[in-house]
């Protein structure tokens, strides 16, 4: 049976979101409705590597994580450019089309799956040392912000988050929401803002918080070190 033809961007709803997301990132999205920071028709090119390559640094940099995961990786980007640098990184993404478009040496750490489904660690690992979570959860319908949330945080102490709060243009932003809801939802799992918790580098709006017991080993390690 064929798949029937995706509606008009201006008739996406959100019920098509409950029922089958895949359908709504496809080709024609990636080439035209996917953009973080005004950068866009995304893909393996620039300034989409660069900006990728600038984040990778960052978090090694600063973090040093043996592991990682990138929810909602589209065509797995920040997840080759993290493992370029050393680290064993995996990425997922519900659409298919855009894992498919992994760089071939990525192919078997990339999956389809939605954030809404336990998240499974790999490596032999307890948890990821470092989850990132770009422009991603303000495409699911409102009612699945919280398990979304609640499953990225049962897979990692530190989590690197961003969400548009003021994009309401774009027909897939189902739930657009203030930086200060998004950070209630992290704290109702046990998640506090890090220390220097910006991360300007990705968005004016994204930062990372850490699970409390986590946030405060690295305060007393810094206060000590």
């Amino acid at each position: 049976m064929s798949t029937p033809d995706l509606p008009p961007r201006e008739h996406v709803t959100v019920e098509l979101a409950r029922r089958d997301p895949a359908r709504l990132y496809d080709a024609a999205y990636y080439r035209s409705g996917c953009s973080v920071e005004g950068y866009e028709s995304y893909g393996r090119h620039e300034p989409w590597l660069s900006f990728f390559g600038n984040a990778a640094d960052r978090i090694v940099r600063r973090y040093r994580p043996r592991n990682a995961i990138d929810i909602g990786c589209a065509f797995g980007l920040l997840v080759e450019a993290l493992c370029d640098r050393g680290v064993d990184a995996y990425g997922m993404d519900v659409s298919p089309y855009a894992v498919s478009n992994a760089r071939d040496d990525m192919a078997d750490r990339l999956w389809v799956q939605s954030v809404v489904d336990p998240i499974p660690v790999f490596s032999g690992a307890e948890r990821y040392e470092f989850a990132v979570c770009i422009e991603v959860l303000e495409h699911l319908p409102p009612e699945q912000a919280e398990t979304a949330i609640a499953n990225i945080c049962a897979i990692s102490d530190r989590v690197l988050f961003s969400s548009t709060p003021d994009d309401f243009d774009e027909p897939t932003h189902f739930n657009v929401l203030p930086v200060s809801d998004w950070l209630t939802l992290f704290a109702a799992c046990g998640f506090v803002p890090a220390w220097r918790s910006s991360a300007r580098y990705v968005s004016s709006h994204a930062f990372i918080v850490e699970r409390r017991s986590a946030s405060r080993r690295g305060v007393l390690g810094r206060l000590l070190g």
